[in-house]
């Protein structure tokens, strides 16, 4: 069966045509994409429905960021494989896939994530000839490269990032782990519809659930399988937004492709077109609101220029308070940020341009590449995956030199 989002890139090739004389449609397709996915019919109730959450995280994340203890990684102790049976008229040479789970490894887990998201899942898609032929052998990394991907905005399963990113990296001889990140697919919330997560303090939470597993993915392929490079790529929006991130507080050598990512959660729920799917009603209790001025003081921005009666630009200004922490110029910059590239999409609707913090980001980052994709914020996760897997083998010569 086929996956939706492989039926939308049936339209890569019309897409292709009209790039030579428009890229309008890019921007229309990000607008048809958030008009199907934020319909109110589908889901009444949006993002944020339950309101803030947990007002708290946003100090516990940053005590975290402030000291040396975010370099941490916790041992991952119960990862056991097991290979999906191959298709009977699947080549010989075909990539191998094995699933995997393990405990989560975020510390606080039991406190900050909901029971179905304490199991982790995983898949990893080896080139043929690295399969063992003894099944109890132990995988050989030994010069070659792993990457990392992480699930992007709403991306239940791994089905997309297998089907599009992780085979044709086997197919270059890449092997490649594939990350199921917290409230998505097997571990979705049972009261949550779709991706839309129900309290503010979810957010920053996945993250950093998704961060701290992906470290010790990282760690433990390195530890036990010995693989020589390590690359995390984000398989686009938010994924990329956490590559950056985990490579920041990663204690090794990695190499980051961070595609068609915002550098925070900010401008996709205040200013882009995720923000048309956000419950601010929800969000404008008076109460949370005074507890988020008390809580947040530091960051939140001065009010007087705002309307009084303008309910919602004052709830977003908040917002933009609780998710300051996601910023990336707020992370150290990685060992090896000359094997980092943000690839931005020239038409995305769904982040916008938001020049001036990407200026932070490269005084930051000074040796990371920046490049421009012509695509919109969809057709640049849809459509551009040859010239995703071409970034991250990019990023692999980078780090072998």
């Amino acid at each position: 069966m086929w996956h939706p989002w492989q039926l939308l890139q049936s339209l890569r090739r019309p897409a292709r045509v009209l790039d030579k004389v428009t890229t309008t449609h890019h921007k229309v397709l990000d607008h048809v994409t958030a008009t199907l996915t934020h319909n109110p019919l589908l889901f009444p109730q949006g993002f944020f429905a339950d309101g803030w959450g947990d007002l708290h995280v946003p100090t516990l994340l940053e005590r975290r960021l402030a000291t040396d203890d975010k370099f941490t990684v916790a041992p991952i102790h119960d990862l056991q494989w097991t290979t999906v049976p191959r298709l009977p008229l699947r080549r010989a040479n075909a990539p191998v896939v094995l699933q995997g789970s393990f405990r989560t490894t975020l510390r606080e887990h039991e406190d900050l994530l909901p029971p179905v998201c304490h199991t982790a899942h995983c898949e990893l898609v080896l080139p043929a000839d690295m399969m063992p032929h003894d099944a109890a052998a132990p995988i050989q990394g030994q010069g070659r490269a792993l990457v990392l991907i992480l699930p992007g905005t709403g991306e239940h399963g791994c089905t997309h990032r297998r089907k599009n990113v992780a085979e044709p990296l086997a197919r270059a001889g890449v092997a490649t782990l594939v990350l199921e990140g917290p409230f998505y697919g097997k571990r979705k919330p049972e009261k949550q519809r779709g991706s839309k997560l129900r309290r503010v303090s979810d957010l920053p939470i996945l993250g950093i659930a998704t961060i701290e597993e992906a470290k010790s993915l990282l760690h433990h392929c390195k530890q036990h399988y010995n693989f020589d490079h390590l690359v995390v790529a984000g398989g686009g929006s938010m994924g990329g937004l956490h590559a950056a991130m985990t490579a920041a507080l990663f204690p090794g050598d990695v190499g980051v492709a961070s595609w068609v990512a915002p550098p925070s959660a900010i401008p996709a729920f205040t200013r882009g077109l995720l923000a048309l799917s956000c419950n601010w009603q929800s969000l404008a209790q008076q109460r949370e609101l005074a507890m988020i001025d008390q809580l947040l003081a530091g960051h939140v921005a001065h009010y007087a220029d705002l309307p009084p009666t303008d309910e919602v630009a004052h709830v977003k200004q908040r917002l933009s308070a609780f998710l300051a922490l996601t910023n990336i110029e707020n992370f150290p910059t990685p060992r090896r940020d000359d094997a980092v590239v943000f690839s931005q999409a020239s038409e995305d609707q769904y982040i916008g341009a938001n020049e001036a913090q990407w200026q932070l980001v490269r005084a930051r980052w000074p040796r990371a590449q920046f490049r421009r994709v012509t695509a919109g914020h969809v057709s640049g996760i849809l459509f551009e995956t040859e010239a995703f897997v071409a970034t991250i083998l990019d990023i692999i010569q980078t780090l072998r030199r």
